[in-house]
């Protein structure tokens, strides 16, 4: 609880026991080394006990007088006067005669109802309609959030989001029948797989029409935890992210003036809203692996490791050729994937992908880990504490880029890797994550305007993204109130 003064009025509801116990022992305890304070309860414990005393004489009932004003007032009798009538004999002569005359007119009606041809067509129509209207529902939570849920128990089904297939989100929707989910689900899933191009538009349509107050209730999902090196040495580093985060998070700072809802934040889908592109690590027919490891601006004990897959060939690089990220047990004492919030577990082997297109030509993906070196390392001695591989399936198609320690400092950190730290750590303090540390808005603030001055004038996208930054940091403090 705040400290207050010997004036505050809560001391007065303290001493009358009208606080919530958890604020009535915190002060207690404040009472019991305070002088001022005894003495100002003791002084409110007098002036009530007089008051109690003062009132005890009062009468509170209301007297006959006060009755009589209002029985007058209400109009009603006073006891004494109220006459009991005998029943007359044909008193049921009324209400039986307004029901004859009701049910005839019903009977009008319905005969009137029944000379009306209904045609066939406009009933269809309706039908077609309302479930247009729950389809496009459907379609919305599928594409934006996943498996919507309806107000009944009959509804189920898969979700199939742009990125997030696999996850579950209560959402409220009308009570819509399962095959719409079923049907929806399986349109979207095979738009994905033959035609990524066009699944991103729709998701990009999606999130410009969506309501925000639909929005506002995606419940925010749990970010990943640390995981032990010696439990788990390897992680699968996902291949592809969608982008309909960003523009979640646009319309609200942009449109409304306003921080997006937790759960509507994807740390990956901030960061790959743009596009990276790296000419080191390693090259094999146009698919490019590159790694880079750099100290934590906002925490010294750690350090952040970029993963860039970039496809420059003319095929897709399908979700079977996994990028596994091996840890050194002796170098790195635990890790943690940014963003792609519930996905890595450490009692399961792989990283669900999130779809079975892989990564289309042309298209980059960019993936941060948090690495918590050992304390005991030294950093004067350069040895290599990870590795990460592309496996296609064919040992000659392998490609690994080793990751040296000690980490280069933040000031020689590349653009890339600044960018995209940027945009994860206004993600981490928008979804208010457990993992940030001391992070705050204001480191958030000098790490964008620092991507900001290292970005080239060509790059307008990455600049724009770093701006939008820049703009929403006003709203924090509206939103805290200060």
């Amino acid at each position: 609880m705040k400290p207050i003064n010997h004036e505050d009025p809560r001391w007065t509801d303290f001493a009358l026991g009208e606080l919530p116990e958890h604020e009535m022992a915190s002060l207690r305890r404040i009472a019991a080394n305070d002088a001022a304070v005894q003495a100002a309860l003791s002084e409110t414990d007098e002036l009530a006990a007089l008051m109690r005393e003062g009132f005890r004489s009062e009468v509170l009932e209301l007297g006959e007088s006060r009755r009589e004003a209002i029985r007058k007032a209400g109009r009603i009798p006073a006891p004494e006067s109220v006459v009991s009538m005998q029943p007359r004999r044909r008193d049921w002569l009324r209400p039986a005669a307004v029901a004859a005359a009701a049910a005839g007119l019903v009977g009008c009606f319905l005969w009137v109802m029944q000379q009306i041809p209904v045609g066939e067509e406009d009933s269809i129509a309706a039908s077609i309609s309302s479930g247009s209207n729950d389809r496009e529902a459907v379609r919305r939570q599928i594409l934006l959030g996943n498996a919507p849920r309806a107000t009944r128990s009959t509804v189920g089904g898969l979700g199939a989001r742009h990125g997030m297939l696999d996850e579950e989100l209560p959402v409220i929707l009308p009570e819509v029948p399962r095959e719409f989910i079923e049907e929806e689900y399986l349109a979207l899933k095979a738009l994905w797989d033959e035609n990524p191009k066009g699944f991103a538009e729709e998701v990009r349509a999606a999130t410009e029409n969506a309501q925000l107050s639909l929005l506002s209730h995606i419940a925010p999902m749990a970010d990943n935890p640390f995981i032990s090196t010696e439990a788990k040495p390897q992680s699968v580093v996902p291949m592809v992210s969608g982008t309909a985060s960003y523009h979640v998070v646009e319309r609200f700072i942009r449109g409304e003036m306003t921080l997006p809802p937790r759960g509507s934040v994807r740390i990956e889908e901030l960061i790959n809203h743009l596009s990276y592109s790296d000419e080191g690590g390693a090259n094999a027919d146009g698919i490019k692996l590159s790694v880079e490891i750099a100290s934590c601006p906002w925490d010294e004990e750690l350090a952040l490791m970029g993963v860039l897959l970039q496809n420059e060939s003319d095929e897709v690089v399908a979700t079977e050729a996994d990028v596994i990220l091996t840890m050194d047990p002796g170098l790195v004492r635990s890790y943690r994937l940014i963003g792609y919030a519930g996905r890595e577990d450490p009692e399961i082997g792989v990283n669900h992908g999130p779809s079975t297109a892989g990564l289309s030509s042309g298209r980059s993906n960019y993936v941060l880990y948090q690495i918590r070196p050992h304390g005991e390392a030294s950093r004067d001695i350069e040895r290599i504490m990870a590795r990460v591989s592309l496996r296609t399936g064919l040992a000659a198609e392998e490609l690994v880029v080793p990751v040296a320690y000690p980490p280069k400092q933040w000031t020689l950190a590349s653009s890339n890797l600044k960018a995209a730290v940027a945009l994860s750590s206004w993600g981490m303090v928008l979804r208010q994550s457990p993992f940030g540390g001391p992070l705050t808005h204001f480191d958030v603030s000098r790490m964008a305007r620092e991507a900001l001055e290292g970005a080239d004038a060509s790059e307008l996208k990455r600049r724009e993204a770093l701006q939008l930054i820049l703009d929403s940091l006003p709203l924090f403090e509206i939103d805290s109130g200060s």
